[in-house]
């Protein structure tokens, strides 16, 4: 009689009884849990956690927020501006939106601190992926952890409650498909297409995505090297495959409210928006003289030490990106957290094999005492309400917006453009001057007279042609000092913070 060999281990955890299975898979979970590579994911969040603890003051979450409030509200998306007198009316596409919604979600079941939450987990998910990446190409936990920390100096220029972040989101799954399926040839090449209708309806970022796709495609044409950079020649049914997804993705960019006008809207921002990529400070390029510039040149020297002593060899859609996302970084400090993303996978497999790692021999109970302590520190460290206000209060005008709620004054008021957002959301009954969403108002002339305004250039002038009653602005800033001394403006409050100066009666034209 012959005897029935046993069935394989994976075979026979598909047939225990339900009531088993949580114990055979227990302790592979507890391993992962208890890993080194475990043990960095926990450190890089925990770095996102205590980042976004002082980052909680955005000037775009305000009126980010009272969109959707609006669109809860009205049941449809807002296309014109009713935030601004001196825009009041104009045609406006609502391109964030849907990041917007899961802000105004947070912020409504949690206030700030559900703000908080979500931008972290947004964060560290994102940086958690980074390491992962890295991790998968370079085999070695130090060399993907060195990586990915070095990415998150690049990345934290980004850190905060902002939209980009549910783009920079898709971005990773876009980059980790193509990552696999170039090293493997199998890959979900059909949620491209997906991430990319998703991302248009969350942020404007998606044309970076497109661009870096494009990259991943055309290095694949190149048939031989060039030089000590490796050819990778995609097959014809590869090509064939990716240009579908490819094609399929451009055609997933219209699945959105708006149709045609938002795919539009990146190219609307490089070609027409002068002024907002001029004087808005994000968009300024990266300067090495201030120590976050201090830290990007030496992340920038050491990719560029990778590169030149390294002796594996680059491939050239490596080679391609490396060189995309170092130009949009260095070209605008916010494309830093692009760099933060796609750098990481890339360098680590030039660093080696720099530590002796076996996944066998792991050291589980310190392991587990750090990861431990990095869950204990963000559970202490967690942001109280009170935190959470004060850094509002240090970067909004909360004592001037008070005077004004209880001393209403009558006409336009002038603001900074920072506090735009914030008024909207704490003082909607006072129209606003400008606000960070800046499109709309660069259109109409707004934003340059602005900037001339508080450039002190024709300010009697500009103040007289817009009617402006009051002016909300902070202390201590030429302009502030500047009406100090006409005649034709009284301050009515003054904290360390803001001053508030009213046009005086007798004297108005």
């Amino acid at each position: 009689m012959s005897i029935a060999p046993s069935p394989p281990k994976d075979i026979r955890a598909l047939t225990t009884s339900p009531s088993e299975r949580p114990a055979l898979l227990l302790p592979s979970f507890s391993r992962t849990v208890s890993s080194f590579p475990a043990l960095m994911v926990a450190l890089l969040i925990g770095k996102v956690f205590y980042v976004c603890r002082d980052r909680i003051a955005d000037p775009d979450l305000w009126w980010h927020l009272r969109n959707a409030q609006f669109f809860f509200t009205n049941h449809k998306f807002p296309d014109v501006d009713t935030f601004s007198f001196t825009a009041a009316g104009s045609l406006w596409i609502n391109h964030e939106w849907l990041s917007e919604i899961f802000y105004y979600a947070a912020f409504n079941a949690l206030g700030l601190r559900g703000v908080f939450l979500l931008c972290t987990f947004v964060l560290a998910l994102l940086m958690a992926a980074i390491f992962l990446l890295s991790f998968n190409e370079a085999k070695d936990p130090f060399a993907a952890a060195i990586a990915a920390f070095s990415g998150s100096v690049l990345a934290a220029v980004g850190f905060g409650p902002r939209t980009q972040s549910f783009g920079w989101l898709c971005l990773v799954g876009v980059y980790a498909i193509m990552l696999r399926f170039r090293s493997t040839r199998r890959g979900s090449l059909w949620l491209i297409p997906v991430l990319f209708a998703i991302w248009i309806n969350c942020h404007g970022s998606w044309l970076i995505g497109l661009a870096i796709y494009a990259i991943f495609v055309g290095a694949g044409l190149i048939k031989r090297d060039i030089g000590r950079l490796a050819a990778a020649p995609w097959s014809a049914i590869d090509l064939t495959r990716l240009i579908a997804a490819g094609i399929a993705s451009v055609a997933a960019l219209f699945v959105n409210p708006f149709g045609y006008r938002l795919v539009l809207y990146p190219f609307d921002m490089i070609f027409r928006q002068k002024l907002n990529v001029g004087h808005v400070e994000e968009w300024a390029s990266v300067n090495f003289n201030d120590p976050s510039g201090t830290l990007v040149a030496v992340a920038l020297a050491a990719v560029f030490a990778i590169a030149i002593i390294g002796r594996k060899q680059w491939r050239i859609d490596d080679a391609l990106l490396t060189a995309f996302v170092l130009y949009c970084g260095l070209s605008h400090m916010r494309f830093l957290l692009l760099a933060g993303i796609v750098l990481p996978p890339i360098v680590s497999p030039h660093l080696g094999k720099i530590s002796s790692y076996d996944p066998r021999r792991e050291r589980r109970f310190i392991n587990s005492i750090l990861l431990a302590l990095v869950a204990g520190a963000c559970i202490l460290g967690f942001p109280s309400v009170k935190k959470l206000n004060g850094e509002q209060s240090q970067y909004f005008p909360i004592r001037a917006i008070d005077f004004l709620r209880a001393n209403p004054q009558g006409g336009n008021m002038l603001n900074v453009y920072d506090w735009g957002g914030y008024l909207e959301w704490n003082l909607p009954q006072s129209p606003t001057f400008i606000d960070s969403r800046t499109d709309i108002f660069e259109y109409n002339g707004t934003l340059k007279d602005y900037l001339n305004i508080t450039g002190l250039i024709n300010s009697d002038e500009l103040l007289a042609r817009h009617q402006i009653s009051y002016i909300l602005y902070p202390s201590d800033t030429p302009l502030a000092y500047f009406l100090s001394k006409d005649i034709h403006w009284e301050r009515i409050y003054r904290d360390d913070q803001a001053v508030i100066y009213r046009r005086v009666q007798h004297l108005r034209s």
